[in-house]
This record gives C-alpha cells, structure tokens and sequence, in this order.
C-alpha cells in the first residue's frame, strides 16, 4: 500500500496534478466528457509542436488526465447499470 506522499508523488507524475484537482475539475464542468477531449486536444496541441518544441512529457498527462476522467465516467455508467438491475 502507498503512503500518502508515495501516492501524491505518483499522481503529480502521471497527471501533472492531484487526482483531487482532477475530481474538482469533474465536479465544475457540465460536461465530464468534453472536459476530456478538450485535454485530449490540449495533449495534440503540446505534440505538434506549433508553439515550441514538442513536450511529450505535458502530452502524457493530459492524455492520463482524459483516461482518468473516462475511467470515473464509465464507474458511474456501471454503478447506475447495476442499480437499475435490482
């Protein structure tokens, strides 16, 4: 099991953030899956290049935050699914 400080540093380098933020973030928008394809689109944009070098590094974290937030969507799809079974 992680210690707090283990699992805080793992979430700063996969997400470049708190999975908290991520949740904070989740809990703002109006649209959970827009918000990931906008960091999807966020991720591209940081690969291409356009405004500097590319920065793969910032572009797996965007595109670890976007898995996160569909991971926490597709739990909630479950969880209402098994609900309406019973």
């Amino acid at each position: 099991m992680k210690t707090a400080q283990e699992k805080y540093q793992w979430e700063c380098q996969a997400y470049g953030c708190t999975a908290a933020a991520i949740d904070l973030a989740l809990q703002e928008s109006h649209d959970p899956l827009m918000l990931a394809a906008g960091m999807l689109s966020d991720a591209q944009e940081v690969i291409s290049g356009e405004y500097g070098q590319p920065d793969t590094e910032t572009a797996r974290q965007y595109m670890n935050r976007a898995k996160y937030i569909l991971f926490q969507q597709l739990e909630k799809t479950r969880v209402k699914a098994r609900e309406n079974a019973c």
